[in-house]
């Protein structure tokens, strides 16, 4: 199965807050970690067409199409509104929603994640086990995202099944220092370790 894979990406100024930079290097950060994390999932064969859903400009790099955040903030609102859009543009693809913050993903991770389950709808919690990393569903089924705080919980209640696979690179997004230390141990994307080299030579 092919899929149309939605990463929403609020705005970087406000992103990531709990980690301890600077504002300004904040947001080149979360933009390296957004990069890496679709340089990992364009290579992926599972993915047919990637989508950047955001407000913000030149996040997609090439191979990547992007989608205006219609949801007035609100992520589930907007992967709702992204959704109905490629599904009238491409009905016979399953559709996903990943997060953008994992700067350590790797390929063979997504892949195996979005292709591994004969569900209807399926998801991957976070290590924390309480969130949620990337949401799928096959065609024809809808997406139905319950994203935010016990999404994972929300995700399964609401009839999602949960994905056992050991796709360590896909659970690790990034929040807070520890996050980033554990994505460090994992092995961090070329552009994120660009990133934080520049800074600590600052």
């Amino acid at each position: 199965m092919s899929f149309c894979l939605l990463v929403p990406v609020k705005s970087l100024d406000t992103a990531k807050s709990r980690l301890v930079t600077p504002a300004s290097d904040r947001r080149e950060l979360m933009r390296a970690f957004v990069a890496d994390a679709l340089e990992a999932a364009l290579a992926s064969p599972a993915v047919h067409h990637l989508y950047v859903v955001t407000d913000e400009q030149g996040l997609g790099p090439s191979g990547t199409r992007t989608l205006p955040d219609g949801g007035g903030g609100d992520l589930n609102a907007a992967l709702r509104h992204a959704e109905r859009t490629v599904r009238l543009r491409h009905p016979d693809l399953g559709v996903a929603a990943m997060c953008g913050d994992l700067p350590a993903l790797r390929t063979d991770d997504l892949t195996t994640a979005l292709t591994g389950s004969t569900a209807p709808r399926w998801y991957v919690a976070d290590t924390a086990g309480t969130g949620t990393t990337l949401l799928a569903a096959g065609p024809g089924v809808h997406l139905d995202p319950h994203f935010g705080p016990d999404s994972a919980h929300l995700h399964e209640q609401s009839g999602a099944r949960p994905v056992r696979a050991e796709v360590a690179s896909l659970r690790h997004d990034v929040d807070t220092e520890a996050d980033l230390r554990a994505a460090i141990e994992l092995g961090l994307g070329r552009l994120t370790r660009a990133a934080m080299g520049r800074h600590a030579g600052e």
